[in-house]
């Protein structure tokens, strides 16, 4: 955006940082007349070009009456307008971040990752504006004493309002306590064996418009001070975020591309043709209407009944899927579901059960026909070939060799996922990973950047539930894990040189207000044990937390009752070794992470169950 011209011909401050650039003839208009003028500037005579020596016409600054109107709309905002913040060189003066070079495109914003001033409301509107009175008297022919009572009577007073004080609520909601440990972890004290958890500050957020069906959106307050009060914690939570991530545990792994392999020989092309009369296609309606479309896997046949079982994504049945996996979703468990069979004809199936959280659905299917079927694997060999076979919505057969990619999920996905290198179209969800012998070894699910899939050893253990209860039952610990022999070698080799740890799970986040949280676990520490057993994989961890709730199914159908789980751990940040009992509930529904603490939401107190033990 261009700006005056000062009397040296260097660029000055944008007469309208806000608005749309307005021509230099109008703008002598607006800040060239007779009353605006210098002692002594001349008129610019009539048919002088605007680009000709602008600096003897224009002056380097209007006074603050035409300033004022000059870039004020003339029209009342809507009420869906951003709210009108300053210029970012009012807010940090005309320092290497507010300077503006011809051309520049730069948002007038205040950016987070820029350091703010401590405490706005205290800081005087004299320093945070970057008004000089002296400058002012020597533009305008003022005395100094004229220039400073002008600046103090068209200087705004900051009043603190509502919303900031609730922004100062939910900044500050760590506490006395969280400051406490804070302090100790930087300075290296034992005293504590907790750091404060790390939490995203909340924006502070209002309603902005609500459309016609009823739907409110929000946008952030035009409250500035608690804006900057939001940014400032910004800084803080980015800060404190960087120095997590030098921990050994979280630093991320360097990753190698693997070859795709395309060529099959004679007999694993045959093995894979008749593979591929057991992956059909079925298709979801709701109200006539087809809502989603996967691929299925046929896993059991009954000869004697004439009946089959097919296992598919229960994304199939979802009608509101987030981005996120750990929110709520819906399913619309009523949907008609048909069976597109290889010949083109359909058939009506019935869904027996689905797992929300694993996202499984298992469907009967009967009629006069034969279907072959795939086995389910629960091997999973590292390093094996293996292929995925899916179909698309033409129902073409989807047949590409794969590896797997020993990467940890990414913060918006399951941790029970693993991934494969290659992509397939979304109807191509709840196809199988197989390996060249034709046997399943885990259910695909089209995800974002990988391509995912669910290890056939979950299935089978959901599976055995399932049929025998009728339903899931997890505990829920409100942690995001990696896996220790998921890091690269270096990785590895400085945690086993500092900590003496080569295997186990590495805590990436913790859920606010959860259990876990409130007992001392913190991001970066390794479980290395749950209920005395040693944990390696994610894969593992989950077949552990569902015969948890199995033995709880035999003895209560009642998920509202707690159950201990007890998990060994070591404490990075200490370098001590502990072990925790967990007093959690049960659920067979999706699990929910929270990653920003609700205001007003107090803990509740410590069960007696909740112990501690320093190894």
């Amino acid at each position: 955006m261009r700006g005056t011209v000062d009397d040296e011909g260097q660029e000055g401050r944008p007469l309208s940082p806000s608005r749309k650039q307005i021509p230099l003839p109008y703008r002598s208009l607006t800040g060239g007349s007779a009353s605006m003028r210098r002692p002594g500037e001349q008129q610019r005579p009539t048919g002088v070009s605007p680009s000709a020596s602008s600096s003897e016409y224009l002056p380097s600054r209007l006074p603050e009456s035409s300033r004022s109107a000059s870039t004020s709309p003339s029209w009342p905002l809507p009420p869906w307008a951003p709210p009108s913040l300053p210029p970012r060189h009012a807010l940090w003066g005309r320092g290497s971040m507010g300077e503006r070079t011809p051309g520049s495109s730069r948002r007038h914003v205040p950016n987070p990752s820029v350091p703010m001033p401590e405490k706005w409301s205290e800081r005087s509107p004299e320093t945070s504006l970057n008004v000089n009175p002296d400058l002012d008297a020597a533009r305008f022919d003022l005395d100094p004493e004229s220039a400073k009572r002008r600046k103090r009577e068209a200087t705004p007073q900051l009043q603190p309002s509502e919303p900031q004080l609730v922004t100062h609520m939910l900044i500050n909601k760590e506490g006395d306590v969280s400051q406490e440990e804070l302090a100790q972890e930087m300075s290296g004290s034992d005293s504590s064996t907790c750091s404060s958890p790390i939490r995203e500050p909340q924006a502070p957020l209002v309603p902005i418009w609500t459309n016609s069906a009823g739907k409110v959106y929000y946008g952030l307050t035009s409250d500035r001070a608690a804006l900057d009060t939001y940014y400032h914690a910004c800084q803080k939570y980015k800060e404190k975020q960087a120095r997590q991530d030098q921990l050994p545990t979280l630093r991320p792994s360097l990753t190698v591309s693997a070859n795709n392999m395309e060529s099959y020989g004679p007999k694993q092309k045959e093995i894979l043709l008749d593979a591929s009369k057991s992956v059909l296609s079925l298709s979801a309606y709701l109200d006539g209407k087809e809502i989603n479309r996967c691929t299925g896997i046929v896993v059991e046949w009954n000869e004697e009944k004439g009946c089959g079982i097919i296992l598919t994504s229960a994304w199939l049945i979802c009608t509101n899927k987030p981005f996120d996996d750990w929110s709520d979703k819906e399913y619309a468990s009523k949907a008609n579901v048909l069976i597109h069979l290889l010949d083109g004809s359909m058939l009506n199936s019935k869904l027996l059960y689905f797992s929300k959280h694993y996202d499984l659905a298992f469907y009967e299917v009967s009629g006069d026909l034969r279907l072959k079927v795939l086995p389910l694997e629960a091997n999973l060999v590292c390093g094996q070939d293996l292929c995925l076979l899916a179909r698309d919505m033409k129902m073409d057969f989807i047949c590409k060799a794969v590896n797997v990619k020993y990467l940890d999920p990414c913060e918006h996905q399951h941790n029970h996922y693993l991934f494969i290198n290659h992509s397939i179209p979304k109807c191509g969800s709840g196809g199988a990973l197989a390996d060249l012998n034709g046997r399943v070894v885990g259910m695909l699910f089209c995800t974002l950047p990988l391509t995912a899939f669910i290890p056939s050893s979950l299935i089978l253990k959901c599976s055995l539930l399932l049929r025998k209860f009728g339903r899931l039952a997890r505990p829920e610990l409100g942690l995001k894990l990696r896996t220790v022999g998921f890091l690269d070698v270096s990785s590895i080799e400085s945690l086993s040189r500092r900590c003496g740890i080569t295997s186990g799970l590495i805590v990436g986040e913790v859920s606010a207000e959860c259990v876990a949280e409130r007992l001392g676990i913190r991001a970066g520490d390794v479980i290395l044990s749950c209920q005395g057993e040693s944990v390696s994989s994610v894969t593992q961890w989950e077949e552990i937390l569902l015969d948890i709730g199995g033995e709880h199914l035999e003895k209560s159908n009642d998920l509202s009752l707690k159950v201990d789980i007890e998990v060994d751990l070591f404490h990075v940040r200490k370098g001590i070794r502990r072990t925790i009992r967990l007093d959690v509930v049960l659920s067979d529904s999706n699990e929910v992470f929270h990653s920003v603490a609700l205001i007003g939401v107090v803990p509740s107190p410590t069960s007696t169950h909740d112990l501690i033990s320093t190894n």
